[in-house]
């Protein structure tokens, strides 16, 4: 147990470094942390902040003084770390190509001659990178055991049942690992060599900690042809790099394992051959011995340390100050995480297709949402002005700002019916336009009849022997058709012809719709496509022109009269000319439909990268949720929407200037991160739970952004209902909500989940104060610094008056104190229960209740027969049919029951039980309800 105030450090980054300014931090001063969610707000978090103070005697905290040595290094927003060096250390592995790594050297224990088993826990700066996690693999000598490795994310196990690599065999995963910068979690392999069916069988698994008893299965299990061995040679085992072996399947070169290691465990057919922590390591040291008897060395650049980073941010402003003798000078800064910065300001990001035409880099492109006053369509990359000229109808020329793309984009062009006029621009020459290049235009509206043309001319000379070249793409409204025509221009000659009629392009109504031509240049011939809404529409070879560069684009309107109508008003905006660098026309319409079908973590992750940030998610694609189109709303508010909508956590990352997503996937069935015996004097005062309807929806209903129908989920009967308090419910409690969905569909999965949440019946433990300057709290330590956004807590041997059950709660944000007189940590906490999945396979959660079961007869208090009868959709099983799901437990009016037997085939039943399991005894009147004692639900 550490003094207080116990061993804090910070540094600021300046000079391209970190540096050390714990001597200036000012411990007879409180620092305080406040980081993630309180217990009743939504999934989004404020942005981490920190309350410190640092001696400025000598002004160099100053960033105006100019004899400060901190003159120019510091200022607004310079990055700022603080944390404390205490509890167990862990490996750090700096990476790279440089040797670091955790080895024991050859030893009878490191052999498995059964089924495989490798589990280890780390915390990778990049889950995607690919890198050497840990190996038992010497190609000299042909003394190849195993080796895993992270490709891309993917995990991939190599291994040899004879030492030689002939006979390696290579599998990786079919999902990667996803994880947030620097995240620690548990990887585990395992390889059955005989599946009992001729092959064996691999599977890859995430977990908390080496120890899990329920793990995650990561992809599918993996089944091989012909069974096998892991040989056993005499290799010595690796952590995090190999001094012998480091590369590919594919024999490439691969990095070094960037980040830290805690443990690694190895069990040859479940028994233990290896059990390695970190926490037997001493900060320094060169070796230790694990609990299994074996010396561990660290190797190369590895280091072992404990240096903790509780708050990674930035320092807004250095505000000076002195008490009223001007000797006692410091400075109090107010450190903030990166969501502070993200959230500055009150202007809506542009729309998503903008910002992705800005991150792609377009050679030119005109947006044409020019102010209603223009003359000519700015330039987005700094060129030319396109020219505005009206022909015909001056009085109603082009509307700049009028015209509708659609609701998510900004304002275009407009122009009428009966109008005719066009715009030209002249497109910039650059080296990789002369190979490929291709043109997008953006339209909607439009009808029947409707005519126009888009002209896009190259550079050529326009001599006989080098012509210059136009693709005119002419629309017909009336025809539903796209008509293209080349013409080329001599000084003498000229030469034009049909390059196709392209029918039904639908785009002649009022949604969006876009157009690309696209021209490669192949030898003396041109191949030329058009795509129309991102797809494939048309494409052909012009023989004999070898087109150049483009020159000029032409938008024109109005060319044509049918019926003495012109054409209908239109819509037109993002003239883009691209390279063939350029996204592809399937890229650009997914931006312009506002990435529709995205997931969640993915928008993250981009919306962070075009805005200049770092996010990391952490889980699976596959369970998050697909995501509506992307509005134009502030930065942290578009990601905020999509941690909403995937009902994760989205906050600053702790350690570094990041933001980090974790998913919902990742909160189903966690096993506890920390468990606290109350009866132990483990839990600080205040400790007041509640129990009230402070988060009650029982009503909800949802709409899709852009939707239609809102859908909607009551609860109509039992204790939360939307019955009367005098009828057994406690009334209705209606709610209504917008996400951003995909579809319609997936509201009702939404107003699902949210009506789970919404009617949890039980008390809410929201806040848990831990004293960590407590000798028996810390004991802890290492669990409790790990705590973060998500992870569960289970309490334990609760008061009386709390019920007789251990409680699960999640943590959704916290408060830090440390200071002189007081180091604590107080939690805030959601309800834990309800995030408990059922898993089909699964001991704990496998099982799934009758949908509505009660007592056929009265229970006195030692009565061990109890008779029941399912009111719901499934009877209980019986044990003559399903002996191997016995025992399992049940709950009756809040007491406990073991059912070790069950007799009956019908909904009328016999339950053979062994009473007040969880210390409840008591009589039951008939009619009590009975269910599982825990319960699990269809995770979304």
């Amino acid at each position: 147990m550490p003094s207080l105030p116990p061993p804090v450090w910070a540094e600021l980054f300046h000079s391209g470094a970190w540096n050390d300014i714990t001597r200036d931090l000012r411990q007879t001063e409180e620092v305080s942390i406040t980081r993630g969610l309180t217990s009743e707000s939504s999934s989004t978090a404020e942005p981490t902040a920190c309350e410190c103070t640092l001696d400025n005697r000598d002004h160099r905290y100053a960033p105006r003084n100019p004899m400060s040595p901190l003159y120019g290094k510091i200022g607004r927003n310079t990055p700022f770390r603080f944390g404390y060096e205490v509890g167990s250390p862990w490996a750090e592995l700096p990476g790279g190509l440089t040797y670091s790594a955790l080895f024991v050297n050859d030893t009878a224990a490191l052999d498995v001659t059964g089924d495989f088993d490798l589990r280890i826990d780390v915390a990778l700066e990049d889950w995607s990178e690919s890198q050497m996690l840990a190996l038992r693999y010497q190609s000299t000598g042909d003394q190849r055991s195993w080796a895993l490795e992270i490709l891309d994310g993917v995990p991939t196990f190599l291994w040899s049942p004879n030492g030689l690599f002939a006979s390696r065999i290579t599998q990786a995963a079919t999902e990667a690992v996803h994880g947030y910068h620097g995240q620690r979690m548990a990887l585990r392999v395992t390889l059955d060599i005989n599946n009992g069916a001729g092959g064996y069988e691999l599977r890859f698994y995430t977990g908390r900690t080496v120890d899990d008893e329920e793990w995650n299965l990561l992809g599918a299990p993996i089944v091989g042809n012909g069974t096998t061995s892991v040989y056993a040679g005499s290799g010595y085992m690796e952590l995090g790099a190999g001094f012998n072996f480091n590369a590919t399947p594919s024999g490439s070169s691969l990095n070094r394992m960037r980040g830290k290691a805690y443990a690694l465990k190895l069990l040859d057919s479940g028994t233990v051959k290896v059990d390695m922590s970190t926490r037997s390591a001493s900060v320094g040291g060169a070796t230790f011995v694990d609990s299994t008897g074996l010396t561990w060395s660290r190797g190369g650049d590895a280091v072992f340390s404990n240096k903790h980073v509780r708050m990674a941010g930035e320092v807004p402003a250095w505000p000076p100050t002195r008490d009223l003798s001007g000797n006692n000078n410091y400075v109090s800064i107010n450190p903030s995480g990166l969501m502070r910065r993200m959230d500055a300001g009150n202007r809506p990001q542009d729309s998503a297709l903008l910002r992705y035409i800005k991150a792609q880099g377009p050679v030119e492109c005109w947006p044409l949402t020019d102010g209603p006053r223009t003359t000519g369509a700015k330039s987005l990359v700094g060129g030319q002005d396109m020219q505005q000229e009206i022909l015909i109808g001056e009085d109603t020329a082009a509307d700049w700002q009028k015209g509708n793309l659609a609701d998510w984009i900004e304002p275009v062009l407009s122009v009428k019916a009966e109008t005719t006029g066009h715009l030209r621009g002249g497109l910039p020459r650059t080296a990789g336009t002369d190979a490929f290049w291709s043109v997008d235009l953006f339209l909607s509206g439009g009808g029947t009849p409707s005519a126009g043309q888009f002209t896009i001319t190259d550079r050529g000379a326009g001599t006989d022997t080098e012509n210059q070249t136009s693709i005119l793409i002419i629309f017909t409204g009336s025809l539903n058709r796209l008509t293209l025509v080349r013409e080329s221009y001599g000084e003498t000659v000229s030469s034009s012809g049909l390059l196709a009629n392209i029918d039904s392009v639908g785009i002649y109504d009022e949604e969006p719709h876009h157009l690309r031509l696209s021209i490669d240049p192949s030898g003396s011939d041109t191949k030329w496509f058009v795509y129309v809404d991102g797809q494939p529409a048309g494409s052909g070879t012009i023989s004999g022109i070898a087109m150049k560069a483009a020159r000029e684009v032409l938008l024109g309107w109005g060319f044509a009269s049918i019926d003495g109508i012109t054409m209908s008003d239109r819509s037109f905006g993002y003239i883009t000319y691209w390279d063939a660098d350029g996204p592809s026309a399937a890229q650009i319409y997914d931006a312009y439909m506002g990435f529709q079908g995205e997931r969640a973590g993915e928008r993250i992750e981009r919306l962070a990268t075009e805005a200049g940030y770092t996010a990391s998610v952490a889980g699976e694609d596959t369970y998050q949720q697909a995501l509506g189109i992307q509005g134009q709303k502030k930065l942290l508010e578009l990601l905020s929407e999509a941690s909403a909508t995937n009902f994760g956590y989205l906050l600053d990352a702790r350690d570094r200037a990041e933001v980090i997503h974790r998913g919902q996937s990742t909160l189903w069935n966690q096993p506890p991160a920390l468990v606290l015996d109350y009866s132990a004097g483990l839990i600080s005062p205040p400790f007041r739970p509640v129990d009230d309807d402070k988060l009650t929806e029982n009503d909800v209903s949802v709409k899709r952004e852009y939707g239609s129908i809102p859908a909607r989920e009551v609860l109509e009967e039992g204790e939360l209902s939307v019955l009367a308090p005098e009828d057994g419910g406690v009334g209705r409690y209606d709610t209504s909500h917008t996400y951003s969905l995909e579809t319609d569909a997936q509201a009702r999965q939404v107003a699902g989940m949210r009506l789970h949440l919404g009617t949890y019946n039980g008390v809410r433990y929201t806040r848990l104060t831990l004293n960590l300057a407590n000798e028996r709290v810390f004991a802890y330590i290492d669990d409790i610094l790990r705590l973060d956004a998500g992870d569960k807590i289970r309490l334990t041997n609760l008061p009386p008056d709390h019920g007789p059950d251990d409680v699960d709660v999640l943590v959704a944000g916290y408060n830090e104190e440390v200071g002189p007189n007081g180091w604590t940590i107080t939690f805030n906490c959601v309800p834990g229960e309800p995030w408990t999945a059922g898993v089909v396979g699964s001991g704990p959660y496998g099982r799934v209740d009758t949908g509505g079961s009660k007592l056929a007869a009265a229970v006195n208090t030692t009565q061990t027969n109890v008779s029941a009868l399912t009111t719901g959709r499934a009877r209980w099983v019986d044990s003559a049919t399903y002996s191997g799901d016995f025992p399992f437990d049940v709950r009756v009016g809040g007491e406990v029951m073991r059912v070790t037997a069950c007799t009956g085939t019908t909904a009328s039943q016999t339950f053979t039980v062994i009473r007040s399991i969880n210390g409840v005894t008591k009589a039951h009147p008939a009619g009590q309800g009975i269910g599982l004692a825990n319960p699990v639900y269809v995770a979304m």
